[in-house]
């Protein structure tokens, strides 16, 4: 009994176990998969490795929250990770949709953190007809 209790537990971490990579959304929540990739780089260009990303987005349906309690509260579709050592990172998510009834692109809110610097920075998606799983890549320059 024990022993299927942490493999319930450390399943996952298995999975998403380095702290480079986040799953933001789990895999039955509804919407286009979209995976997103990228390296943080310093003010000389070399990848910044140890760096905490949290992002967070709205659902399918464009909402932070289904209990219209953002910004109290986080974002339902939040996560953290820390680059690697080259910089890179990846999060696991759908994508997001824009906010219901206004005309603000689909979008990423990114914070981070790291190094002497403390960045917020949104990445409005670009427009792709819809697929299977999406991959996108996101780079940061911090200066």
């Amino acid at each position: 009994m024990i022993t299927r209790i942490l493999a319930l537990l450390f399943i996952p971490l298995a999975a998403y176990g380095s702290p480079s990579r986040a799953k933001i959304a789990p895999d039955n929540e509804p919407g286009q998969r979209m995976v997103v990739t990228g390296h943080v780089f310093g003010i000389d260009g070399k990848p910044l490795g140890g760096v905490e990303i949290y992002a967070y987005h709205t659902d399918a349906n464009g909402n932070y929250r289904l209990d219209n309690r953002y910004p109290e509260e986080p974002a339902r579709l939040h996560g953290t990770l820390v680059t690697a050592a080259d910089g890179s990172y990846q999060i696991d998510t759908i994508r997001p949709a824009p906010y219901p009834h206004r005309s603000i692109p689909a979008h990423i809110h990114f914070r981070l953190r790291g190094h002497g610097f403390d960045r917020q920075e949104t990445w409005n998606l670009p427009s792709l007809p819809p697929n299977s799983v999406l991959r996108l890549t996101h780079d940061f320059h911090v200066h």
